[in-house]
């Protein structure tokens, strides 16, 4: 049977993609942030941390968040730009600014900003790419620095090919591609943006970053399916009892297939919802 491209294509707008991108495309990702936010990558490093919002299952939408000195960048890749999605990712925003705020006795001033990538168009403006906010005392005029929100709109790029002139806008089209062929029209010759298309094909064929991002649109995909059946929050609250064994199950089989190619247990902990304890009793099993 023939493979369909769009079986193995890998999006941008991901944030597996992101994460294993990071390090040899720091380049490509700090032109589009810099020109879409003016804030400067360049410094950051990409920094293993997990916030959870207290619900009973563990919280994925905080998986890509940068770190240099004391200043945080949280990054969010979504689909869409609803209100809830929104409300979501400004929450741990604001668990991320308060939680590194004190450390023993000593008060520790940080930046935390939060860049929203979203296959969406602006409410306001349907051209608008890029949105900013402050936090701000509206009667004083008197602006928190220490907390920045960007929503970054690609929905208002449909269309776009690379024509000399227009790399920034280039660049973020490529991120609402939905396949390599498709990539490939919108970079039109541009040889960075083409070198991006060929890296991403050649992370389609990578097994161990396969399961991982699998993994993460198959957990997107449940999210969204159990929001249409009414249940919105429920898919993390575990609201039924079936849905909670369905997910448990699934995520067993993302663990079992990790370990199979020889993901560390650290890393399978950071990508599923399993303990550490179950993690290990996998581990055993299959060693058995």
């Amino acid at each position: 049977m023939e493979n369909n491209e769009n079986d193995n294509f890998v999006t941008l707008l991901a944030d597996s993609t992101f994460k294993y991108m990071f390090k040899d495309y720091r380049d490509f990702f700090k032109k589009i942030i810099k020109s879409t936010t003016n804030v400067d990558i360049s410094e950051y490093e990409l920094y293993n941390n997990e916030v959870n919002s207290g619900n009973t299952a563990r919280d994925y939408r905080l998986d890509i968040l940068l770190k240099k000195d004391n200043d945080f960048i949280i990054i969010e890749m979504n689909k869409s730009a609803d209100k809830r999605t929104l409300l979501k990712a400004r929450k741990y925003l604001y668990a991320i600014a308060g939680g590194g705020l004190v450390e023993g006795e000593d008060f520790k001033k940080m930046r935390t900003i939060l860049i929203n990538f979203n296959n969406s168009k602006y409410k306001n403006d349907k051209e608008a790419i890029s949105v900013g906010y402050d936090l701000i005392n509206e009667k004083y005029n008197d602006v928190i620095d220490e907390i920045k929100i960007y929503d970054i709109y690609l929905a208002s790029l449909e269309n776009v090919r690379y024509n000399g002139s227009n790399e920034k806008e280039t660049y973020l089209a490529m991120f609402r591609a939905e396949s390599f062929e498709e990539m490939r029209d919108i970079a039109n010759g541009n040889e960075e943006a083409l070198k991006v298309v060929e890296e991403l094909e050649r992370l389609s064929e990578n097994d161990e970053f396969r399961v991982l991002y699998d993994a993460e649109k198959m957990r997107r995909k449940e999210i969204n399916s159990a929001r249409l059946d009414g249940y919105d929050d429920g898919y993390e609250n575990g609201i039924t009892k079936g849905k909670e064994e369905g997910a448990k199950a699934k995520e067993i089989e993302i663990a079992k297939n990790l370990l199979n190619i020889g993901t560390p247990k650290e890393d399978i902990i950071k990508v599923t919802s399993l303990s550490e304890e179950e993690v290990s009793k996998l581990i055993g099993e299959l060693n058995s």
